[in-house]
């Protein structure tokens, strides 16, 4: 009986005695010490997975603040993707405009810059070589080249255009450059009469007019109102008759006035009698000679 552990159970209805033998109590202190172990597993389980969770949750954050980050910067590509194309057709558009031929293999910086300085260079002949409408443009009333003179009646050789206007239709200087001659009192061949000399060789003539707003010596711009349309001089009726010369040589006014930017290179083969290879590299030098006295004076 030593060896022997009585337990009583007691309830309302009485108490009850058992007798547990020495493996009886083994058993009991096996269930207990498995019941105690499997609560230090599970608290130990409960720790690392509280653990885990929270380090997921630190990556499902971090993901997701990636995944934003990745949203954003694929926008932000789609964006400069799209700029890019815009720049590369504006690139585009400005090598059309100015007949520039597309250089493959080139970054559209690079493209741009050289774009930028043809354009450059060609604006500056344009500005200094007569091209463009010296007035509103409502047609032709007679043609460079043989004719028969209206006043005359006998053939001679027109070294202008007639161009339609009405009186007093403002006149502008086709190119920069100087007034040679302001003849405000003539009455006889070309009447009223405006000669601006621009560089390179070229001038500009405008005959017939009815009034003149500027005088001998006087510095010029393209595009500014020289003076107005008229009927003076050996003339049938109100217009204006508009030249330009080379040395000294009548070209035909017509190569000129349609001249633009967009169809550069078009007079080029229209008007043979113009050493064209001479005067770029004139008008080169002279826009080198500009960008370098533009830098000299931001350095002072």
């Amino acid at each position: 009986m030593k060896n022997n552990t009585i337990v009583t159970i007691t309830n309302v209805n009485g108490s009850k005695s058992f007798t547990l033998g020495q493996l009886g109590k083994q058993v009991i202190r096996y269930v207990v010490f498995f019941f105690f172990l499997l609560m230090v597993v599970s608290a130990i389980m409960i720790y690392f997975l509280s653990s885990k969770i929270d380090e997921y949750k630190l990556i499902q954050d971090k993901y997701h603040r990636l995944l934003v980050s990745n949203s954003n910067l694929e926008m932000n590509i789609n964006k400069k993707e799209t700029e890019l194309l815009e720049i590369q057709e504006k690139v585009s558009d400005i090598e059309e405009m100015i007949g520039l031929e597309p250089k493959e293999g080139l970054e559209a910086g690079n493209r741009l810059d050289i774009a930028e300085v043809d354009a450059q260079e060609r604006l500056l002949m344009l500005r200094s070589i007569p091209s463009g409408h010296p007035i509103d443009y409502k047609g032709i009333t007679s043609a460079f080249g043989w004719r028969t003179n209206p006043i005359r009646e006998q053939k001679q050789f027109h070294t202008g255009l007639d161009l339609r206007a009405s009186m007093n239709t403002p006149v502008y200087a086709t190119a920069d450059g100087l007034v040679e001659v302001s003849r405000k009192n003539s009455k006889i061949g070309y009447g009223k009469l405006l000669v601006l000399n621009h560089v390179l060789g070229f001038k500009s003539l405008y005959a017939h007019l009815n009034k003149i707003v500027v005088n001998p010596g006087e510095f010029v711009k393209k595009g500014q109102l020289i003076g107005y349309s008229g009927n003076t001089g050996y003339s049938s009726g109100p217009h204006l008759h508009y030249e330009v010369r080379y040395i000294g040589v009548a070209l035909n006014p017509k190569h000129f006035i349609d001249w633009t930017l967009k169809d550069y290179g078009l007079i080029f083969e229209q008007e043979k009698r113009v050493n064209w290879e001479s005067l770029a590299k004139g008008i080169k030098w002279q826009w080198t000679l500009l960008k370098q006295l533009s830098s000299q004076k931001e350095l002072k």
